[in-house]
């Protein structure tokens, strides 16, 4: 191939498909993508070609398609900003389902170029072929078949406005992904001898000019509902639920405005770890935290009944909060940035769309009762105490130990990913509020284990030094995340529990069935983690002592990947975890 400098110095030498490519991926770079991640594949090179070629863009080749597209969704969750994935034709297209479900459900914007045979070759047994039509069916915000390329200003305008329209689907109200399918014709690329000129460059790059927002996620702004607000503000003996959020605005303000509502009101915040609230204190505010602990004492959720509930985002996860809420006769509002329902205790609630700092500035200063939030700081304070002292003395490796420490001692303003089922549950019994500034991620969308590892690598990648929180089943699960490990620019550091198979089974009924629990539940494995990361290349390190995973994660590397190895024993820590959430 000849060398190219600028997007379009080669399309004199360029086939129709190569004009095509280079196109899209100028249009996307100039509407504020910056990342294109793309995985090996002969009929989607005019979009890969385009890419590497592109000085705009950072280009990123990953070989597993599922690994790539989780990728890409850590990228987007950390930037708020859409990445672009490109696949061949084919099952390839396929394996970025679980990360699309995800990107779907999280509002997470992607942008899913998939390559294709043309319509002459479907439908008639021709290699890797299948139907991509709206293969990701229900869960891309905007689908869309492109024409065959054709090198006229008619159709090169038409690109244009396509990707333009498509990058804004992504976006604006409820951000999520999009799928472009490109059929091309062979041949697929140009070649060095092709030196006839297919368009003008100036045309091309006058038809590549676009007048539109960049890509920056959008939040429609809207006059809050005055009947619901006031509405809200009529109760004194009220809660806020903060759960897992996307904010739209930073970590900080978000805090402050949970915060502003709280004192406004006079409620209690009521904050799981998915959200900036614990790990950006503010004095003289009422969160709780331990509400997992002294909600499954009736003789407390007996005076602390609330009259209202404000519920920022979505549920958190524990169990005995959510039957909670259940039991309770209070009013509901259901705050939410996006058309979605977050709501799957199906009560009776008033949503409020909007922002939460809309929301914080809204509403008016209100005459509260200083002994509810009191009360429930009281609480809070007392079972704090109890579990840090009980904690503290815990000398055996115990998982749950492993999130209070990362709470206590992981440097100021470090991204933290949670992986599923036990990982994040612990942190969020067990986490501590804080001025740490550390940043959440998680993939609470789906909340399942697929691509846990891949994701919290594009979390890192260019960003501060991160540290991820996984199980050994969900490691392995993604252990090809690894082959990525040298596109990593800024380090991950991976704390891995290692308790031979899947703990969270271990709080179930199903743990009863002594004859099929091991074998087809708790499925535990015999990997030598050790020798895995050899093999891929990563350092190693195995904790055995508290003091030394203490020194590990106080100083993060600023490079590569590590992985910690904490063994602990499954049945132990249940044991351990029931005399925790008994302590009150």
């Amino acid at each position: 191939m000849l060398p190219i400098t600028t997007p379009f110095d080669a399309v004199s030498c360029s086939s129709v498909n190569t004009v095509w490519g280079a196109l899209t991926i100028e249009v996307l770079a100039r509407l504020g993508v910056k990342t294109v991640v793309t995985s090996p594949g002969a009929r989607s090179a005019p979009l890969t070609l385009a890419a590497a070629r592109n000085a705009r863009v950072e280009a990123l080749s990953i070989l597993d398609e599922r690994s790539a597209a989780f990728f890409a969704l850590g990228i987007a969750k950390r930037t708020l900003r859409p990445v672009a994935l490109i696949s061949t034709s084919g099952t390839a297209a396929a394996n970025y389902l679980p990360a699309v479900i995800e990107a779907s459900l999280s509002g997470t914007p992607l942008i899913i170029m998939t390559a294709d045979r043309p319509p002459e070759l479907r439908n008639c047994s021709s290699g890797q072929t299948i139907d991509q039509s709206k293969i990701f069916g229900i869960y891309v915000r905007h689908y869309t078949e492109l024409a065959l390329p054709e090198a006229t200003e008619q159709m090169l305008s038409y690109l244009r406005q396509t990707l333009v329209h498509n990058v804004n689907q992504s976006i604006i109200n409820n951000p999520g992904p999009v799928h472009l399918n490109f059929p091309f014709r062979e041949p697929l690329f140009s070649l060095p001898e092709d030196i006839n000129p297919i368009i003008d460059a100036a045309k091309l790059e006058s038809i590549s000019t676009i007048i539109t927002r960049p890509c920056d996620s959008v939040v429609m702004k809207g006059a809050i509902d005055q009947i619901a607000l006031e509405r809200l503000s009529s109760h004194r003996k009220g809660v806020i639920i903060v759960g897992a959020n996307n904010p739209s605005c930073g970590d900080d303000d978000f805090a402050n405005a949970v915060n502003l509502i709280s004192q406004k009101l006079g409620w209690p915040i009521i904050a799981d770890i998915l959200n900036p609230v614990r790990n950006h204190y503010i004095e003289n505010r009422s969160v709780i935290t331990h509400y997992d602990t002294f909600l499954r004492n009736k003789e407390y959720t007996s005076t602390l009944e609330p009259k209202a509930v404000l519920q920022i985002g979505t549920l958190p996860t524990s169990k005995v909060l959510n039957n909670w809420l259940e039991s309770l006769d209070a009013v509901t509002f259901l705050l939410t940035s996006r058309p979605i329902n977050t709501d799957p205790l199906h009560r009776l609630a008033t949503p409020i769309y909007g922002d939460v700092c809309e929301l914080s500035q809204a509403i008016e200063q209100e005459s509260i009762d200083p002994e509810w939030s009191t009360q429930w700081m009281a609480l809070e304070e007392q079972t704090a105490a109890k579990i840090d002292t009980k904690i503290h003395t815990i000398e055996a490796l115990f998982e749950g130990k492993v999130s209070w420490l990362l709470s206590r001692f992981l440097p100021t303003g470090t991204s933290v990913f949670l992986g599923n089922s036990m990982s994040i549950r612990y942190a969020e019994y067990l986490w501590s509020v804080g001025t740490s500034g550390c940043s959440i991620f998680y993939n609470r969308g789906a909340n399942g284990i697929d691509g846990t590892l891949s994701t919290a690598i594009g979390v890192a990648h260019c960003g501060k030094p991160s540290v991820l929180l996984i199980g050994d089943l969900a490691f392995l699960h993604d252990i090809n995340g690894l082959l990525s490990m040298n596109l990593l620019e800024g380090s991950l550091t991976v704390i891995l529990i290692n308790n031979n198979g899947g703990g969270i089974f271990e709080h179930l009924p199903v743990a009863n069935d002594g004859a099929s629990f091991e074998e087809y539940f708790a499925t535990p494995q015999c990997a030598n983690f050790s020798q895995l990361c050899a093999s891929y290349g990563a350092e190693y390190t195995a904790i055995h002592d508290w003091d030394q995973l203490i020194k590990n994660i106080t100083n993060l590397p600023q490079s590569g990947i590590r992985v910690i190895e904490v063994i602990t024993d499954r049945k132990a820590d249940i044991h351990t975890l029931s005399t925790i959430q008994t302590t009150s």
